[in-house]
């Protein structure tokens, strides 16, 4: 089968794919997905605006069928590209979600599935990858228990906002915003059926949104984007059971204004946590246990803009890409007060990169 073929081009170590927001309900200023080259001096250089419908918010890349999904935020869609060598994006079609603002995509531990939650309407669905990379008709829902949460607006029933494989490959974790509570879903690899095997309740408003392994599998950070809070946690992989260890805030003591966690990420050498926040406008760096991940010693790096939505480690490197929605921009944070703007582009709220091993698209 096809890989992702190498750019023939000796400066460009990897490729950029930013999906932004566009809609006027977002007060957004995106235009589609845009693509990046990223020579090896880390400069980015635009090549292409691809028009992807409305709100093109998740980016999930299949290196091995050559193609990009991504779903359609505040809409019930996914849509499926071929990616060709020179990083545009050919259609190969759009599915229902069969619900409402999909948010997330993971795919599953045999890549026979993408599976997709969706936010408004409290479920998480399968749908099945074709050969050409393309996605075929949702096979299964889970509808996800309707609790309801305290908060009057963000927490009217579930919501789930993430779907992560655990690193055993068995089990899907899905952080619910809505019902307070971080569910374990299994799937069947031959039909695509989703079982809902556990779910570990939080305190009531928390409103887990991200999560993140680590590679061991045992232990797993979560982003409670409520109460500004990382919940550590221990994941029993025999058995798919999270425990719930310890909460972190994720703000100074001295902030006294608004704010949500969104993003979450562990460094290469899985020494530090980070987690953005979207009010007090920071990436805030934890020091990590090597034993039971417990957190310490917290740093804020300002990330010279605003509502860093999405966090993630450039590729190969110790730095942090950041995307901040309503600044336009992407920022590089290398360390403490260290930040360096990586390109402006409009509401970017995901980055997914090709890995440079693995060619680029």
């Amino acid at each position: 089968m096809e890989t992702i073929p190498n750019i023939d081009h000796p400066d460009v170590a990897y490729r950029a794919y930013v999906g932004c927001r566009t809609t006027a309900l977002r007060n957004a200023r995106g235009r589609g997905i845009e693509v990046f080259d990223v020579s090896r001096a880390g400069r980015w250089t635009h090549r292409w605006t691809v028009p992807a419908g409305d709100n093109p918010s998740y980016l999930l890349l299949d290196e091995q069928r050559r193609a990009l999904h991504c779903v359609h935020g505040d809409g019930g869609e996914i849509s499926s590209f071929k990616v060709d060598v020179d990083g545009h994006l050919h259609g190969l079609g759009t599915q229902s979600t069969r619900g409402t603002n999909p948010v997330h995509l993971a795919m599953s531990a045999g890549k026979h599935w993408v599976v997709a939650a969706n936010y408004a309407s409290g479920s998480v669905v399968s749908v099945p990858i074709q050969e050409d990379g393309s996605l075929g008709p949702v096979a299964h829902l889970l509808e996800l228990p309707a609790k309801a949460g305290p908060h009057r607006t963000q927490q009217r029933g579930a919501h789930p906002h993430q779907v992560v494989l655990d690193p055993s490959g068995q089990w899907f974790l899905v952080p619910d915003k809505g019902a307070d509570g971080i569910h374990t879903v299994a799937i069947n690899e031959a039909t695509g059926e989703l079982r809902l095997v556990s779910t570990l309740e939080v305190a009531p408003g928390s409103g887990p949104r991200h999560l993140v392994f680590r590679t061991d599998g045992v232990i797993a950070w979560v982003v409670l984007e409520l109460s500004s809070q990382v919940l550590r946690t221990r994941f029993d992989a025999s058995t798919g059971r999270l425990e719930p260890i310890a909460r972190t805030t994720t703000v100074p003591d001295c902030f006294t204004g608004e704010n949500t966690g969104a993003g979450i990420s562990l460094s290469r050498d899985e020494r530090h946590l980070l987690v953005s926040n979207r009010g007090h406008g920071s990436v805030v760096r934890y020091d990590v246990s090597p034993t039971g991940g417990a957190l310490s010693s917290p740093t804020w790096t300002r990330v010279e803009g605003t509502v860093p939505r999405f966090i993630s480690p450039l590729p190969d490197s110790d730095a942090l890409c950041v995307a901040n929605e309503d600044a336009d921009s992407i920022v590089c944070v290398a360390g403490p007060s260290l930040v360096e703007l990586l390109t402006t582009t409009g509401s970017p709220v995901c980055v997914a990169f090709t890995h440079p091993s693995k060619g680029n698209p």
